[in-house]
């Protein structure tokens, strides 16, 4: 075999070996989206933080775009296989994670019923169902709580509906925006929610503190904004002032 042929044979084996290898290894993905509706999750997109929440009584995950670390609750975890990407207006994620969400909806689904055992009746008993919920969150207002470096965040949304509220500080025109925490409420029977928030770790007067209000797909999200202040600067404090001999 002459050297030509010889390369000739080499590139064949390449396109073999690396050409249709490829797709038969290739992993699979699941739009999350579909998964969470299979899973009984419902599905949120955070927008301050570019990541989605999967929630369902007792547990809440969140997921990022491009990151192999998710949250259960107040811990994190590492998923195994590919990071979830970003594609068609969805989230993709791997078989791997897939499995991860199945086996943490079956494990707090079977704590939720044995917490409600016997106070339900019919095929649904001892289980929360999550209705489809739409419209809008309205009526947003952020407030400073005096004497303490929080806020008050009140509105209203659909009944019943699971509402995400995100806080996002901005502090500077040379710093980028910061996520601060995260807080989760139901709104009532009325529609009407509340929640006293700590602004924790933003204690940064003079910043502009974002209040992002959330909750399924179906539900039009909500933004309002407060510029925090010193904590009791409303109230005349007479050790504040400063003796007449050194003004």
């Amino acid at each position: 075999m002459n050297r030509h042929a010889t390369a000739r044979a080499i590139v064949a084996i390449a396109a073999v070996a690396f050409g249709h290898a490829g797709p038969a290894v290739a992993a699979q993905e699941t739009a999350l989206e579909r998964v969470a509706a299979e899973l009984g999750y419902t599905y949120s997109y955070l927008g301050p933080e570019d990541a989605v929440s999967l929630s369902k009584p007792g547990i809440i995950v969140l997921v990022r775009p491009g990151e192999r670390l998710f949250d259960v609750n107040d811990r994190t975890e590492a998923m195994d296989g590919d990071a979830p990407r970003f594609s068609r207006d969805d989230v993709y994620v791997s078989d791997a994670f897939v499995r991860r969400l199945r086996e943490l909806a079956a494990r707090y689904r079977t704590s939720a019923v044995r917490e409600s055992a016997g106070s339900m009746s019919g095929p649904a008993a001892g289980e929360i169902v999550a209705r489809p919920v739409t419209g809008s969150i309205t009526g947003l207002v952020v407030t400073q709580v005096p004497g303490r470096q929080a806020v008050y965040v009140r509105g209203k949304a659909p009944a019943g509906a699971a509402i995400t509220l995100t806080l996002v500080s901005t502090m500077s025109v040379e710093l980028p925006d910061a996520v601060l925490n995260r807080h989760h409420v139901v709104a009532g029977a009325s529609g009407a929610f509340d929640a006293d928030l700590p602004v924790a770790p933003g204690y940064f007067r003079g910043s502009i503190i974002t209040v992002v209000a959330s909750s399924s797909a179906g539900v039009a999200p909500a933004t309002t904004r407060i510029t925090m202040k010193a904590p009791n600067q409303d109230l005349p404090i007479p050790a504040d002032d400063l003796p007449r001999s050194i003004r």
